[in-house]
């Protein structure tokens, strides 16, 4: 740009904000006045009554502040890492009760996952990928306690019992 055409442009802009009279004001006549507020007033009413009668309440809505992949988060079996080993990568219903010892302060079973590997087990021991534990080892069975968590949030306790094959259970009462 031409120098003296930028020099002009910020001359009129200072001559412009320079001028010390502030800007007169537009007088209103007294009835103007009144109708302008009145509407004013009425609006100002309803709005302090409706604040009044409001109250938020946050249930059922998201927490703000947490995390949007913790949702996600939620999706996934947080069981599953707990139990470590042969005992955690299977379902219950797939392994096989293969011994029992009961004569013992701590009961023992043996169980057999489908890779023919035999893994003991012992009361409160986490076992199967729903992070199922051991709640008793009895004589011919074992029952795993299994925690499930609904949609609603609740958790729900299934049991699953092992059971020794019929024809091992006699051979060990003999």
């Amino acid at each position: 740009m031409n120098p003296r055409i930028l020099a002009i442009a910020a001359a009129a802009l200072v001559a412009g904000c320079s001028s010390g009279k502030p800007a007169p004001k537009a007088k209103a006549s007294p009835t103007a006045r009144t109708q302008a507020e009145t509407p004013a007033k009425e609006a100002a009413k309803p709005a302090d009554e409706s604040e009044a009668d409001f109250i938020y309440s946050g249930a059922g809505k998201r927490d703000p502040f947490r995390s949007y992949l913790a949702e996600f988060s939620k999706d996934t079996n947080t069981f599953a890492s707990r139990c470590v080993g042969p005992l955690g990568k299977y379902e219950i219903e797939q392994m096989r009760l293969v011994a029992v010892i009961t004569g013992l302060e701590d009961p023992v079973a043996m169980v057999e996952v489908p890779g023919g590997e035999g893994v003991v087990v012992r009361r409160m021991q986490c076992i199967g990928k729903n992070g199922g534990v051991v709640a008793a080892v009895r004589t011919g069975e074992v029952v795993v306690t299994e925690y499930r968590v609904r949609a609603d949030g609740t958790r729900d306790a299934i049991q699953t019992s092992l059971q020794l094959p019929k024809q091992q259970a006699s051979y060990a009462e003999e």
